[in-house]
C-alpha cells in the first residue's frame, strides 16, 4: 500500500480500539477509497467518504435505523469518541464491519426474488426516519415533474444541435430515428404521472419519510455466508417514493434481456408486493415512471456529455440500438401489467 495511504489509514485506525494486523486498499477513486482492515478482533472495512459532516451523520445515522428494524447491512464501528467516523487532515472516514458474501445473480429467479423481498424490506423499515441534524442529503420527493422536463429539454436539446449537420456519425444517425418518438414519450410519461396517485402519495412521504437507496442492485449486495442478502454503500439515500428504486432494478434487468419480460416483471412485482405492499394506483405513478425513457436518455448522456470517452463509437452505437429495442419493446408490456394489477394487489 502507498505510503502516504499507510500513514493516514494508521492516524484513522488509531481512534478505534482496534488492534491491526495488516492494511491492504481495495479500490482508490480519487476522492473515495476503500481498505481491508484486519485485526485481531476481525476484518473490517474502512472508507473515505467524500461528504459534508451533515452528510455522513445522516448517513450513519440511517445505517443505525434500518439496522433496528431488521435490514442486513454491514454495521458502523464507533470511534473511541463516541462518533461514528473519523475525521483527519479534513478529510472524513467511516469503519464498517465486513460482511463475506457472493452478488446475487439476476438470472436465478430464487435469487431475484431475494433481491426484491430485501428491497421492499429496506423501503418498509426506512418508514418514520428523521434526520439527527435535520438536513437531509437528498430529497428526489419534491423534484420528479421538473426532473421529467429538464431530462426531456436533453433529448431535444441533443436532437436540436445534431439535425442538419454535417458531420453526422451513427450514433448521431440512431439517436435522431428515435429522438422524437422518444420525446413523445417523456410527454405521456408526464400525463400518467399528472393523472396518477402521485400527488397524495408524495404529500403523504413528505411527512412518514421512506428513504430509497437508489443502487439497490447486485454490485451492492451479498448474499452471506449465512445465506441472507445484505445492502452496503448508502451513500446515495434520498426521501423518495419506493417506486424509484423498483424502476431503477426492473431497468437493470430488463436491459439485459431481449426484451422486456412481462412474466419475469410480474415475478418480481409480486415478490416486492408479498413484503411491502402497494396500491393499484400507486403501481400507476411506478408505470409513469418505467415509461419515461431513462435508459435511450442515459445511453445518449454518455455520448454527447462525454461521461465514456474511451468507448469506441461502435460500443455507443451498439449499447444505444440495445437500450431502444428495450425502450419500444416495454410500452406494450407495460399496458398489459397495469391490465392485471389485480393479479398484485
Amino acid at each position: 500500500m502507498d505510503t502516504v495511504f499507510a500513514e493516514t489509514v494508521k492516524k484513522v485506525i488509531a481512534h478505534y480500539p482496534l488492534e491491526t494486523t495488516h492494511i491492504s486498499l481495495l479500490s482508490y477513486k480519487g476522492k473515495k477509497a476503500v481498505w481491508s482492515i484486519l485485526t485481531s478482533q476481525g476484518e473490517f472495512i474502512l472508507k473515505k467518504v467524500p461528504f459534508a459532516e451533515d452528510h455522513i451523520q445522516f448517513m450513519t445515522h440511517a445505517i443505525d435505523y434500518l439496522k433496528a428494524h431488521g435490514v442486513r447491512t454491514p454495521g458502523v464501528m464507533k470511534a473511541t469518541s463516541g462518533e461514528a467516523y473519523v475525521k483527519s487532515d479534513d478529510e472524513f472516514f467511516v469503519l464498517f464491519e465486513c460482511v463475506h458474501g457472493r452478488s446475487p445473480e439476476y438470472e436465478i429467479e430464487e435469487e431475484l426474488v431475494q433481491i426484491l423481498q430485501g428491497m421492499a424490506a429496506f423501503h418498509r423499515a426506512s418508514k418514520g426516519i428523521e434526520s439527527p441534524t435535520g438536513y437531509f442529503p437528498s430529497f428526489l420527493l419534491e423534484e420528479w415533474r421538473e426532473d421529467y422536463q429538464r431530462r426531456a429539454a436533453l433529448i431535444l436539446k441533443w436532437k436540436t444541435a445534431r439535425t442538419g449537420a454535417a458531420d453526422l456519425k451513427a450514433f448521431d444517425k440512431l439517436f435522431l430515428q428515435h429522438a422524437d418518438h422518444f420525446l413523445q414519450q417523456c410527454q405521456q410519461a408526464l400525463d400518467v404521472l399528472n393523472h396518477s396517485d402521485f400527488d397524495r402519495w408524495a404529500a403523504e412521504t413528505r411527512t412518514t419519510k421512506t428513504l430509497c437507496h437508489q443502487d439497490y442492485a447486485a454490485g451492492n449486495l451479498a448474499i452471506g455466508d449465512d445465506g441472507h442478502l445484505y445492502v452496503y454503500d448508502m451513500d446515495s439515500l434520498t426521501v423518495d417514493l419506493p417506486v424509484r428504486d423498483l424502476r431503477k432494478i426492473l431497468n437493470k434487468v430488463m436491459k439485459k434481456e431481449a426484451q422486456w419480460n412481462l412474466p419475469q416483471m410480474m415475478t418480481m412485482i409480486k415478490a416486492y408486493q408479498s413484503v411491502n405492499p402497494l396500491t393499484a394506483e400507486q403501481y400507476r405513478v411506478l408505470a409513469a415512471d418505467i415509461l419515461f425513457p431513462h435508459l435511450f436518455l442515459g445511453q445518449a448522456s454518455k455520448y454527447y456529455e462525454h461521461r465514456e470517452e474511451k468507448w469506441p463509437i461502435q460500443k455507443h452505437v451498439s449499447r444505444l440500438q440495445e437500450m431502444i429495442d428495450t425502450e419500444l419493446s416495454k410500452e406494450a408490456v407495460l399496458q398489459e401489467f397495469l391490465a392485471r394489477l389485480d393479479e398484485v394487489v
